[in-house]
């Protein structure tokens, strides 16, 4: 049995791992699946103050209230960043970190450094335009770009996505001492399509010679394929 904690990416909120909860669950571990401040049912807490570092303290809570040990620790996409920054902070209670698709960013980096130009572009174009300069505003074709094609599964995802605070993309993770890297790491690419912005991150992992897995799905593998998901969480506990 493990202790499993999925943090969701950008404009998700915990409802999306509604699909494989129930298959770790009747394998007998234990799955927390906390929607962040600002995001979800949560998103009443919006504010321009909610940056990334909101979004670590508030996990790290979650393992403190609970008293979390031997978690395996899932970050999606833009929670890549959050569990980087949350390793530095209770690096003792972390068996594994997972990186689903997932941005990695380094110490005094942020997630938008890792975007390519033209994806950093585009979001900042929403964020002008729609956001009132300080939110990132969900937008019917990141469905495409996330692989979620199946006309019920959008209708799912669709009308859930809520805003994301934009300073949590802009703001730099803090791990000055690098904990990250030494704690177990294993990335799950997500290949098809594959989500141009993750690129870096993906060749960085392989660079760093992090244990990779792979789905042949798209970025919200969570969605569209999650019975392989559970499967490949299952196989990393059980090493």
């Amino acid at each position: 049995m493990a202790t499993f904690v999925l943090v969701h990416g950008s404009n998700h909120g915990g409802w999306c791992w509604e699909r494989v909860v129930p298959l770790l669950e009747a394998a007998g571990h234990v799955v927390y699946a906390p929607s962040l401040p600002g995001m979800a049912e949560r998103a009443a807490e919006l504010t321009p103050e909610v940056g990334l570092s909101t979004h670590v303290d508030d996990v790290v809570s979650l393992f403190d209230d609970e008293g979390l040990e031997g978690v395996i620790l899932v970050g999606h996409s833009y929670a890549g960043a959050v569990i980087t920054g949350l390793a530095e902070l209770r690096p003792e209670r972390i068996a594994r970190l997972v990186y689903l698709d997932a941005f990695m960013p380094d110490d005094g980096e942020s997630v938008m450094d890792m975007e390519p130009p033209e994806s950093r572009e585009a979001f900042l174009r929403v964020v002008r335009e729609q956001g009132d300069g300080w939110r990132v505003v969900a937008q019917e074709e990141y469905l495409e770009r996330w692989g979620v094609t199946d006309p019920a599964d959008r209708d799912w995802v669709w009308p859930r996505l809520t805003d994301q605070p934009f300073l949590s993309c802009t703001e730099a993770v803090s791990a000055p001492n690098h904990v990250a890297r030494r704690l177990p790491r294993t990335f799950i690419d997500l290949t098809s399509p594959k989500n141009a912005g993750l690129v870096p991150s993906t060749e960085r992992a392989r660079a760093e010679g992090v244990e990779m897995l792979e789905i042949e799905t798209g970025h919200d593998a969570m969605v569209t394929e999650p019975e392989r998901l559970a499967e490949l969480l299952e196989e990393i506990v059980a090493g």
